[in-house]
């Protein structure tokens, strides 16, 4: 099986994200209904680099965490972070969030999925088996608590890019027909998952953020083996200057007394057992 573009591009991953990701991760962590205690046991589901559990780490430093992710890639990162860290009661392993197949039922007294649940195009029902996964592997009383995007605003200056460069190409677009960006669709997958009426979503705002323009276009270009794979030299040439310009063009850009920054919203979803 040909590696991910996320395994593939693990160690710049933290860069392209431009700390969109984990500026709402932040904010799921700071509300959890249930506090880690250090008799927690956390899943870092999709856990990519570890940026949530870093966060954690950093405010509750006995947190004894398992990370999982399906990309080898990334788990080196996180491995990496671990051993840097020095962190105590943290492992990761490379594990689909659609079949915890080594992790067993009522192990977590939390399960936190940052942006690590959504619609896969080749396979239906995997959204459904990764929210059950979520609940089989919970402490009854335990607490479930999934992040997926309302807008991410940032890609509307990726597509204006593209249409500009190859005006005659549909550009590659994050956009679903799912209702992934729904929050009922995250309200409906955890309460079928067995969480029942016990779940409550809300809308929170995020950023993705750099210290200039520059090298937030920067931080973009990281993503052209997704979003511009098969365009010629002098056409990645041109994208730096039109990125920035479609950037300056977005409602939710502005400039800051530390740089730039876009602000996104997402929906976090929490379930309880």
């Amino acid at each position: 099986m040909a590696e991910s573009f996320h395994s593939l591009h693990a160690n710049v991953y933290d860069r392209m994200a431009s700390g969109a990701t984990i500026s709402i991760g932040a904010i799921a962590i700071d509300t959890l209904p249930l506090p880690i205690t250090p008799s927690s046991y956390i899943l870092d589901n999709s856990c990519g680099t570890g940026l949530v559990s870093a966060y954690i780490k950093e405010r509750f430093p006995f947190a004894k965490i398992k990370g999982t992710d399906i990309a080898p890639g990334s788990i080196g990162i996180f491995n990496k972070r671990v051993q840097e860290g020095k962190w105590e009661g943290v492992d990761a392993e490379v594990l689909d969030c659609r079949e915890l197949k080594t992790l067993g039922d009522g192990t977590f007294s939390h399960v936190v999925t940052n942006f690590g649940f959504a619609p896969q195009p080749d396979d239906d029902t995997g959204r459904v088996r990764a929210a059950a996964e979520m609940w089989r592997v919970l402490r009854p009383g335990g607490v479930a608590v999934v992040t997926t995007w309302a807008k991410r605003n940032f890609d509307d200056a990726f597509e204006a890019a593209c249409r500009r460069i190859r005006p005659d190409e549909k550009p590659y677009s994050w956009k679903s027909t799912s209702g992934w960006d729904k929050g009922w669709w995250l309200m409906q997958h955890l309460e079928e998952a067995g969480f029942g009426h016990q779940v409550e979503v809300r809308s929170v705002k995020g950023k993705l953020s750099a210290g200039s323009l520059e090298e937030l276009v920067g931080n973009w270009m990281l993503l052209k083996g997704m979003f511009f794979k098969h365009y010629k030299e002098d056409e990645l040439k041109r994208l730096p200057a039109v990125l920035a310009e479609e950037a300056r063009k977005l409602p939710a850009f502005k400039e800051t007394k530390e740089g730039v920054e876009i602000e996104t919203v997402a929906w976090i979803g929490v379930g309880t057992k």
